[in-house]
Parts: structure tokens; sequence; C-alpha cells
């Protein structure tokens, strides 16, 4: 059967949510798109293929048929030929699915290079469930957003959990390469590109190329003295600090939820996945679900304690020794998500009218901690 070629619009990204200086994604042909599938699953008959607008890299929706079933399938491929972290994205859902009840897409085969093929590339399996886009948290009814928050708990305790690393930096890879296999799900092969022994020595790292880039926001008046500040309170950190995996990315849009309930039914990208220490990434999580950058907006309150308290509750059900150590919030890291949204704040899709009110609500929210 001949297959069919569509492309809807599908709200993400790869790193953080925001990204410069990367390629568009490349259109693949629907012939190449079926010998990529093939190289995974050779006995597969592909019935539908739909393009995906998601983020930089191409992604393509796939129907196929074999065995008396159809199925449905993503395929993820470099835009450009660059590794762009698929194949440590693949990895990485691998460990989770073979490690964890974390809800994320099974791998059913990679493809590291490829003489013909666009590479590096790879195969998942479907999970229902909407995305939303990045700004529609703040539009949840407190009962979903609650239930969200929790199970988002459950999946960082989780996720710290899983014995993978032992230094700060940029979660890789050492496993073999594929050619169109199943990675083995063997966190053994989890590795820290250019790791770092010293947790202050790499956030104040962080910290830098972070304010490089606040330097040229709209909120750069506050930069000079955030450098200061973030100095001052990286010294006075208190240890000791122990690595573990942090997803890092969070936010609406890369989750799968029902969003009558908030049950969260896919933890999407995961290619941006660092070690650190598990208040870090539960800090991050706590800012960006709890909507504080968009409470500039009419009728938009800030749900930071809501969403800190549920996650906390959440975490306890999995990993109480190590919730209680993530009770205490640290403004640190609140502050570097808040930077966050500060340097990509011309990309939030805001109502017409309401940025100065947004800025200004981000901007005193800063301005209190540096207070």
């Amino acid at each position: 059967m001949a297959t069919t070629l569509h492309r809807k619009d599908f709200y993400g990204t790869i790193r953080g949510r925001f990204v410069d200086d990367v390629p568009e994604a490349r259109e693949i042909p629907a012939s190449t798109v079926e010998e990529m599938v093939g190289s995974i699953e050779p006995a597969a008959e592909v019935r539908e293929i739909d393009a995906a607008e998601r983020g930089f890299c191409s992604v393509y929706r796939v129907v196929v048929s074999g065995d008396g079933r159809t199925r449905e399938r993503y395929l993820k491929a470099s835009p450009d030929g660059q590794p762009w972290g698929i194949p440590v994205e693949a990895r990485i859902q691998a460990v989770l699915d073979a490690r964890t009840s974390i809800p994320v897409p099974g791998v059913c085969g990679v493809v590291d290079d490829h003489e013909s093929l666009p590479t590096p590339f790879y195969l998942t399996d479907a999970l229902p469930g909407a995305e939303l886009p990045y700004e529609h948290v703040s539009r949840l009814e407190d009962g979903p957003l609650r239930r969200l928050a929790r199970e988002t708990g459950e999946c960082l305790a989780e996720l710290h959990s899983v014995p993978a690393v032992d230094s700060f930096g940029h979660v890789r890879h050492d496993g073999p390469e594929l050619s169109g296999g199943r990675p083995d799900g063997d966190p053994a092969h989890l590795t820290v590109g250019t790791p770092r022994d010293d947790w202050p020595t790499y956030l104040r790292d962080r910290v830098d190329r972070a304010l490089d880039r606040h330097a040229d926001s709209r909120f750069s008046a506050l930069t000079a003295e955030l450098d200061r500040w973030f100095e001052t309170g990286i010294e006075e950190l208190e240890g000791p600090f122990e690595p573990v995996l942090g997803r890092n990315d969070h936010g609406l849009h890369n989750l799968l939820v029902d969003p009558e309930t908030g049950a969260i039914t896919a933890m999407l990208d995961w290619a941006y996945t660092l070690a650190v220490p598990a208040a870090f990434d539960f800090e991050f999580a706590v800012y960006l679900l709890g909507g504080a950058f968009l409470a500039g907006l009419p009728d938009v309150p800030d749900r930071r304690p809501l969403v800190r308290d549920a996650m906390l509750a959440g975490y306890r059900t999995e990993a109480p020794a190590r919730a209680a150590a993530l009770s205490t919030p640290e403004p640190l890291y609140e502050a570097l998500a808040m930077v966050r949204i500060m340097n990509d704040f011309h990309r939030l899709d805001l109502p017409d009218g309401t940025e100065g009110a947004v800025m200004a609500r981000i901007g005193s929210d800063m301005q209190s901690l540096l207070d």
C-alpha cells in the first residue's frame, strides 16, 4: 500500500525549551522514512506517515502493520547529520523503561550511523495523551495541576534513584553502536561528558553561560547584580553533593497528559539530561510547573506552593530518605530557572498587550530574591 505524507503542528524542543543557532528540521522523503523504519522493523509495512513539527529534529509519526496488528510509532532523526543528543536520548529512555515506572516511549531500535540514511535516528512506541503548550500550565485547574505535580515528584524520585552517574555534567553513553537494534537499558552504559567532580565549580560555569545570554536579554539591567548574588550564593553552598540523573528539561510541552485529570501519560525529550544534585532538578521543576513566570497575566496565580507540596508528597512515596533534603527550597536553583525564562522571554507565546506586565512580575520576583 502506498504511504501518505501529511504534516501537523507538534509543539516541543530539545534543549531547554528554546534553542538558538540550530538548523531547520530537514524534510525526509516518504520512501526514505520507509527505509528507516524497515532498518529497525524489517517485517513492518508502513501504512501512513505524518511529519511532525517538533522542535528542530525531523520527527515523523508512522503507522505500521504486521502480524495482523496495526501499531503507531514515532521516528526521530537528526536534522543535519549531527547527533543533537539523539543517540543518548534513546539510551536514556531504554534505561528508564527497563529500570523505572516513568512513562517513557519504548525504544524499538536505534541506527547510529548508515551509509545512505539520515542518521542518527531511532524509532519508539507511541503513547496516549495530549501535548499542551508550555504556557498552558497557567490554565490548568488546581486539581489537575496538583496531580501532575505529584506524579512529577514520583517520577523524579525514581529518576534520581537510577544508579548511573558519579560526576556532574551532560549525560552521554558509551555503549555499543547500534544498526537497528534495541539499546540494552543498562545504566552502566550511561556516562558524563567532560565530568566535573566539584558541584559548585560546575554550577558556576553554568551560571556564567546563562548570564552571558542574560546580558543580551530584556532583563539585562539585573545581570551585574545577579552575577554578584550568584557568586556569593555559590560560595555559601553546603554539601555534600551527590550527582543523579536530572531531567532538567521540565515543562508542560515535554509531557503527554490527560488535560482533564492532570495524569501524566508520557515524559518526552531526554536529550538534555544532566547529572546534577537532586535539589537542582527539583527546584527547576517547581518553578517551571508552578507557572510563576506567567503570573503577570490577568487571573494567573503563582502556584509554586501548590506544586512544591504536591511534588514533595509524590517524591516521598518513592524516595522518602532523599525527600527530606528537598523540603527546604534552594534560592540559587530557582533563580537559575528564572534566568532561563528571562533569557528566552521573547519566545513566550503571550496575549497581545501583556508583555510589559509579565516582564514586570518576573523582574520583581527576581528582585525579591536579590534583596
